[in-house]
């Protein structure tokens, strides 16, 4: 793999924490040839998982407020990558994420959101603002309809992928 993709292996995770006292997730711009999207995760392999599964190679994870990446995979390498990052080839780390960490990767895919990393932060404000989960839901659709230009739907992609390993 060529130095442009090799993967970086220390964090940046922000002094800022949540309400709940945990460290902010890591967020990711989506890199990919369509709308911009961003995501969030608890941490680099489930990250990894999540940018695999939802854009089979043809997609990588640029960290925002982390120095993480997940590098496109068009052309392989990704099993010598997962093996330098986490121990075991992409399908072991599948397999060890969707085992024993099956609602962090859920929750990954369904944070996948259209938009830049500032208008995520006024997506999640107005969202704090509505209190049913059907509106909530509601407010999600209205949000990315209105932004999304392309026939490509990352996001609803993403959200069909989490509820199939939710469910599945």
């Amino acid at each position: 793999m060529t130095a442009q993709y090799a993967a970086v292996s220390e964090v940046s995770v922000p002094d800022e924490k949540s309400e709940s006292g945990k460290p902010d997730p890591l967020l990711f711009e989506i890199g990919n040839p369509c709308d911009p999207y961003t995501a969030e995760a608890v941490d680099h392999e489930v990250a990894a998982v999540a940018c695999c599964l939802l854009g089979d190679g043809r997609f990588s994870f640029n960290g925002i407020n982390t120095n993480l990446e997940v590098p496109i995979f068009l052309f392989g390498g990704h099993d010598e990558w997962f093996i330098r990052q986490f121990g075991a080839d992409f399908a072991g780390v599948t397999k060890r994420v969707l085992d024993e960490r099956k609602s962090d990767l859920v929750a990954c895919l369904e944070s996948v959101l259209i938009g830049d990393a500032t208008s995520r932060k006024t997506y999640l404000k107005g969202l704090e603002l509505i209190e049913t989960p059907e509106n909530r839901e509601d407010w999600r659709q209205h949000w990315h309809d209105q932004r999304r230009s392309s026939t490509t739907n990352i996001g609803a992609r993403a959200w069909a992928l989490a509820r199939q390993i939710r469910h599945g």
